[in-house]
């Protein structure tokens, strides 16, 4: 065999896949560097290293060249603000095939803690392609990794996801639910639950960012009107005055419309990061149960391990119960918030009714035409809201029954 066949031969085996089962999960742990201090026998044998070889490495020792360096860019970038966080990753075997693995990574004592699991979702697919096009432009443009990472933020939003917890809440959610349905599992209730709460989040936001969309468009409108009415002269009396009133509470509209977005990006974050917790403190405490039935690994002091991933386990899951009430409470604060934009919203139908009338009167072109653009925005916060109270009502009756559905599981 020449050198060339061998390099073939070779190449076709870098592209082969190690099989392993849904059942099988791997988990390893490291300290704030990323050197492995501790691991599973999954991720022993999977990775083809023995665990004298393990210890003490960077856990990048089984990265694979396939995986786009934003991924681990973003990674760390969360990290190392005390954020867990989830992953596609694509690693390599000793022998240099290849296997991909769901990665919750989360920060514990003196590091950090990977818990990995099989992916199938469709999400999963997607996420294939979207890593091969971004691994070619980085070499291709020669991006940096944080270049590349707002890449990748840019295609998550044209795929749906408002932030990259939203991204982890989806696909981890997704990619749980499908491992129970693989291994013959009951569904979550709870799962499915958070299924329904983040499109409702994500309505709800919708909603809130189009009623602030439409104000930047109409903002000038009053104004407008106010100058044209004095051009009237007497005749646009009212005009000027229905244009002040309508100001006014525009004005007011403006000064709540910020807290209004960030209470509607607040419920809708809350919501992405529990569906996270709540998958993750699944996933811990299976590797936590799979541990103890482990065969020791020569080099583990397998007790310790054992109590660091339960302890583990019980924060995580304490975390998820948390992130169920806090959602409870970001409903109410931002249905305060509502109250008041519908109190203005009605303020503003009152006037517009007033201003059409007037307008009817005073036969002038140019004044019908911001009356139009002012019942416009009127009804862009008419929509708005009705969205909002349909997604809010939803929101509340489904968080209600997570909860119980939660307090049942865990009974």
């Amino acid at each position: 065999m020449d050198v060339s066949e061998f390099h073939d031969h070779s190449q076709l085996y870098r592209e082969i896949e190690i099989p392993f089962d849904f059942a099988e999960i791997f988990f390893s742990r490291t300290d704030t560097r990323g050197k492995i201090q501790s691991g599973n026998e999954v991720f022993q044998r999977i990775s083809g290293y023995s665990w004298s070889e393990l210890a003490g490495k960077p856990h990048n020792i089984i990265r694979h060249e396939g995986v786009p360096r934003a991924v681990f860019w973003l990674l760390w970038d969360r990290l190392k603000q005390g954020l867990q966080t989830g992953a596609y990753v694509k690693n390599k075997s000793k022998d240099g095939r290849f296997y991909w693995v769901y990665a919750i990574i989360t920060p514990c004592e003196g590091g950090y803690l990977s818990v990995r699991i099989k992916p199938s979702s469709p999400i999963f697919g997607i996420v294939q392609a979207e890593y091969a096009a971004l691994a070619r432009m980085e070499i291709e443009e020669k991006l940096s990794p944080a270049e590349s990472a707002a890449r990748l933020m840019t295609r998550l939003s044209a795929l749906g996801f408002e932030t990259y917890d939203a991204f982890m809440a989806t696909s981890l959610s997704a990619e749980f639910s499908l491992r129970d349905v693989n291994l013959q599992k009951q569904s979550r209730q709870t799962l499915a639950l958070y299924g329904r709460l983040m499109p409702s989040a994500a309505r709800l936001l919708t909603a809130a960012q189009q009623i602030s969309e439409g104000y930047l468009t109409y903002r000038f409108v009053p104004l407008n009107l106010l100058v044209h009415a004095g051009q009237i002269g007497e005749a646009g009396a009212a005009i000027a005055t229905i244009s002040t009133n309508y100001n006014t509470l525009s004005e007011e509209i403006e000064r709540g419309l910020d807290g209004f977005l960030q209470a509607a990006r607040t419920v809708s974050h809350t919501i992405s990061v529990g569906a996270f917790l709540l998958a993750t403190s699944y996933v811990q405490r299976e590797i936590a149960c799979s541990f103890r039935d482990e065969v020791p690994i020569e080099g583990v002091d397998h007790a310790t391990e054992k109590n660091f991933l339960d302890q583990q386990q019980s924060t995580y899951q304490a975390e998820a119960l948390k992130s169920l009430t806090g959602i409870e409470d970001e409903l109410k604060i931002f249905f305060q918030m509502v109250s008041e934009m519908k109190r203005l919203a009605s303020g503003l139908a009152a006037i517009r009714i007033m201003g059409k009338v007037e307008s009817g009167r005073l036969s002038v072109a140019v004044v019908n035409d911001l009356i139009m653009d002012l019942e416009a925005f009127q009804d862009i916060v008419q929509r708005g809201l009705a969205d909002i109270l349909q997604a809010n009502d939803a929101l509340r009756m489904d968080t209600s029954r997570l909860l119980e559905a939660y307090a049942a599981e865990d009974a």
